[in-house]
């Protein structure tokens, strides 16, 4: 459990990109059940680029740590 800071820091992250208040703004309905979805798409790819960049960080380190 040497990495719980950049975990909780990692997960805390995505938590705040993906809630439906981070994206509001004037100019359609946040409470139509398609709103969160909508948004989640238009984050998705950020949250992707995040979780692939910690995995190459991760493995790198791990196998600079073996060798």
């Amino acid at each position: 459990m040497k990495n719980t800071i950049a975990t909780r820091s990692i997960l805390l992250l995505v938590a705040a990109l993906t809630s439906p208040l981070v994206a509001a703004h004037p100019g359609h309905d946040h409470q139509h059940w398609s709103a969160s979805l909508i948004h989640l798409l238009w984050i998705l790819p950020a949250v992707i680029a995040i979780g692939a960049l910690f995995h190459l960080y991760r493995r790198k380190r791990t196998q600079s740590d073996k060798g």
